[in-house]
């Protein structure tokens, strides 16, 4: 993506940047700010991590396709550069396969060890 091609969505603070259990169409890269990434209960709110400028958020969404694990929310006043999903697979598309296959089963790894981390906390 060119510089000038490159979309950009601000966010307030405590605005909701996508919620657990969506479909992925984006993928953000934090230009400037700060960004919770939470799970919740319905009772409790459990912050997973607390991501700033450079960090990549909503990924994982895009690349196995599977719902968002949880919410993403600005903690201040944020800047993201949007990379739409049809970006995102066109670049995973040009990866090795071997590597695409690996990152997958990495992906759910993850996926399956948070679940059980915050079954155990929430």
């Amino acid at each position: 993506m060119a510089e000038e091609d490159m979309i950009r969505k601000s966010f307030t603070p405590g605005e909701v940047i996508f919620t657990e259990g969506e479909v992925g169409a984006e993928a953000y890269v934090i230009e400037q700010g700060t960004v919770e990434i939470s799970k919740s209960d319905g009772n409790a709110v459990l912050i997973l991590s607390v991501l700033t400028a450079g960090a990549v958020l909503g990924e994982m969404a895009l690349i196995d396709s599977s719902p968002r694990m949880a919410t993403a929310r600005a903690a201040r006043k944020t800047t993201l550069i949007v990379i739409p999903k049809t970006v995102f697979t066109k670049i995973l598309g040009k990866t090795d396969a071997v590597v695409r296959v690996i990152l997958t089963a990495l992906l759910d790894r993850l996926r399956n060890q948070s679940r059980q981390n915050v079954g155990k906390t929430l």
